[in-house]
């Protein structure tokens, strides 16, 4: 169903020029949808989705990347209403008359027996099931905040008070390693050789979440503990400073282009909203000279040479004549950027 109304929202697209909104590819695909014996919320769930796809596709046109004709490959069923949760099973209806029951196991109906959960749409493929639930979560007053610094080798957080390095420099190994594994292909065959790449470009992706998971989780419950609001910098474009053509050679471009930036705070940001943790976004001229600007005094940093080798990584202040290091700073600047 999905892919006849992806079908059906490209065939409007091609006639009118734009890509069909949610309501008038409901009216456009609904009719269409009939013959499929199944109840009316999963025709509008299809639907949805296929919205969803289509205005992916409109924002990738629009940023200049060439795309295909989008469609799903793996069935599945989705829906947010019309089942419910009885005798540790998931009721769900197929049609007017049929009706499905899946086990949940232990770990599942022990997190959905705490009264602030609720179930809210469910998701089944041939091999998984996904409940999506909610909770009502009350936003801690903060008396404090945590700048949040993104480094290739490791994530700085803190303020004035603390400052804590995590070490995600496994990622560049990594990164590096699946690279090179990718690199002693081959074979002739290109389509052999792009099959072996998305196996081990997915199995980077997952290692390296993985070890984000782990580091973001505990920003999370550090921030809440001591009540305090995480603060970001605005990093979008960042990306553009290594690309092609800009001086650098391909392995460097190729190391800094592995770091998941934004990986970073889309996980610490959905995981502070079910903690109830405030996080604030700054913006570009806000931060500003966050890496450069002394915290003490607010002179300009400089490169220098020390022992006879220039540090990139250590800078000097002329006014407090103290070596810094580029990353604590721009922690500290970080934080007492919000106001």
């Amino acid at each position: 169903m999905t892919n006849d109304c992806i079908r059906i929202g490209l065939d409007f697209e091609r006639r009118n020029g734009n890509t069909p909104s949610m309501r008038k590819l409901c009216l456009l695909s609904y009719g269409q949808l009939k013959h499929y014996p199944v109840f009316a919320q999963y025709r509008l769930n299809a639907i949805s989705k296929a919205a969803g796809i289509l205005s992916t596709r409109r924002k990738s046109i629009k940023r200049g990347h060439p795309t295909k004709d989008p469609y799903l490959t793996k069935p599945g069923l989705v829906s947010c209403y019309g089942f419910n949760v009885e005798n540790g099973s998931l009721i769900i209806h197929l049609d007017s008359h049929t009706l499905e029951s899946i086990p949940l196991n232990r770990y599942i109906l022990r997190e959905l027996s705490k009264a602030t959960f609720e179930v809210r749409s469910f998701t089944l493929t041939e091999k998984s099931l996904s409940l999506c639930v909610s909770k009502e979560v009350r936003a801690i007053e903060f008396t404090g905040i945590v700048g949040v610094d993104r480094n290739l080798r490791n994530i700085a957080v803190g303020n004035s008070e603390k400052i804590t390095f995590y070490d995600i420099s496994k990622i560049v190994e990594i990164g590096e390693n699946s690279r090179a594994i990718v690199r002693s292909f081959k074979r002739n065959d290109v389509r052999i050789r792009q099959k072996l790449s998305a196996k081990y470009g997915k199995r980077r992706v997952e290692r390296t979440r993985q070890i984000i998971n782990h580091v973001s989780k505990h920003i999370v419950t550090q921030a809440k503990a001591n009540m305090q609001a995480i603060v970001f910098e605005d990093i979008r474009g960042i990306r553009k400073l290594y690309g092609k053509g800009n001086g650098q050679g391909p392995s460097y471009r190729g190391r800094m282009n592995s770091i998941p930036w934004h990986e970073v705070k889309r996980q610490v940001e959905y995981k502070a909203a079910w903690e109830g943790v405030p996080v604030v976004t700054l913006t570009k001229y806000e931060t500003r000279g966050t890496t450069m600007d002394c915290p003490r005094c607010g002179e300009r940093l400089q490169s220098a040479v020390r022992d006879d080798t220039i540090h990139y990584r250590q800078l000097w202040c002329k006014v407090c004549k103290r070596w810094r290091d580029r990353d604590l700073v721009a922690v500290l600047n970080i934080s007492r950027k919000d106001g």
